[in-house]
């Protein structure tokens, strides 16, 4: 016996059981439950570890659902764990047969009853069984979240995610981490924790590191992320700096701005997007953490008085080399020969969101062969060819 109470509004719902055909009726536990929703849970269990039966015996247990909601349904859902030896066993929802842990909708003000009756197979032997149910409520008018599931490429040993379509063609998100360290691939099982993403098959380019600060000398841009046009195209803020009171976040040829856009429409990503909505967000000052070379560095000399959090974020040297080649941060150098393969994609260059040490014009960038190297962050290099390739972290 025993009984588990809450107090809210919206959700009332009892569950009483009894078993019979023993030498006396046995009640199971009751359970009366209120809440502002009712989870997908187990709410009680029962067992008894011992029935024994006889040739004239038929043991039955009831399991009764009450929805006293004034006005929302609940889904009930019995599981029955029960074990028998020499035991038949029938399980019903009122009349009909009823597979264990099939939901059953019981409305506003109704009730439902589940019945197990066992009987024995062999008259000519005693039988026992072990009974155990389990009862999950969930309130039926809520939207129950879609899980995040992860893809998997056999045949090139990576877990993966879909979000955003580019060409007609979905994009493909590559795990590279887990919980902060590199993820080493096993085809047997999956990666669960917070996991970094990074741009698998998409090339998105034509567009400068910036901005761009027009001079009588020509055009140059700044080499800090937080104030960047890169960072402004993949996450749609207004950050990035600007000249004589007008945005130049796009290329300028030929005595004229071209403006290049937003990541976020390009690859037809929204803010409702079932994955999107659920991306971690990080906050500039975390991007400025181990974004130079050496790890212990906290903060880069870049602007520190920049606000926002960013969903999506270019790759800095520390990430590139530790997370996505998996090399060790403490051996970190300009020798990357060991991860080259690990680093390059699709024959193009991409862009880091790391300075470079005495160059206010030039950030790092992963060249077309996977080596580590240098860029211009603008100018009139052809920047068709270095790619934005952004990461994010879920929770999966």
């Amino acid at each position: 016996g025993g009984s588990v109470s809450f107090t809210a509004d919206n959700i009332h719902a009892r569950v009483t059981g009894s078993v019979t055909g023993t030498q006396e009726t046995i009640s199971l536990a009751e359970l009366n439950y209120s809440a502002d929703s009712a989870p997908t849970t187990e709410l009680d269990s029962w067992t008894n570890n011992s029935m024994t039966f006889t040739s004239e015996n038929l043991i039955t247990m009831t399991i009764t659902v009450e929805n006293l909601s004034e006005e929302r349904s609940l889904f009930v859902t019995l599981t029955d764990n029960t074990t028998t030896t020499n035991v038949g066993k029938t399980l019903k929802q009122g009349a009909s047969n009823y597979t264990s842990g099939s939901a059953v909708e019981v409305t506003a003000g109704t009730s439902t009853t589940f019945t197990m009756t066992l009987s024995v197979t062999d008259k000519n032997q005693s039988a026992s069984a072990t009974v155990s149910y389990q009862v999950d409520l969930r309130d039926a008018n809520a939207e129950v979240e879609e899980a995040i599931e992860l893809l998997h490429d056999t045949e090139n040993d990576y877990y993966y995610v879909e979000m955003g379509e580019y060409n007609s063609q979905p994009v493909r998100w590559r795990v590279v981490g887990v919980n902060g360290n590199h993820y080493t691939y096993n085809e047997n099982q999956a990666p669960t924790g917070e996991l970094t993403f990074i741009q698998e098959t998409v090339t998105i380019t034509k567009h400068e590191f910036g901005p761009v600060e027009v001079t009588e000398d020509g055009d140059f841009g700044t080499t800090d992320y937080a104030t960047s046009a890169i960072r402004q195209y993949i996450t749609g803020h207004d950050c990035a700096l600007t000249w004589d009171g007008q945005d130049y976040t796009g290329k300028y040829e030929e005595g004229e701005w071209i403006p290049l856009g937003n990541y976020l429409n390009d690859i037809s990503i929204s803010d409702e997007d079932s994955i999107y909505s659920k991306i971690k967000a990080r906050d500039i000052q975390d991007l400025y953490k181990n974004i130079n070379w050496d790890y212990g560095t906290t903060i880069s000399d870049g602007s520190t008085t920049e606000t926002g959090s960013d969903k999506l974020w270019i790759p800095s040297v520390a990430e590139i080399y530790s997370l996505v080649g998996g090399g060790e941060l403490s051996a970190i150098s300009n020798d990357w020969s060991s991860l080259k393969s690990k680093l390059a994609w699709n024959a193009n260059a991409y862009w880091l969101r790391t300075k470079i040490d005495g160059d206010t014009l030039s950030v790092r960038i992963v060249d077309s062969d996977g080596d580590n190297n240098s860029q211009y962050v603008s100018g009139d290099y052809p920047y068709d060819s270095i790619a934005v390739r952004p990461m994010f972290l879920l929770e999966v």
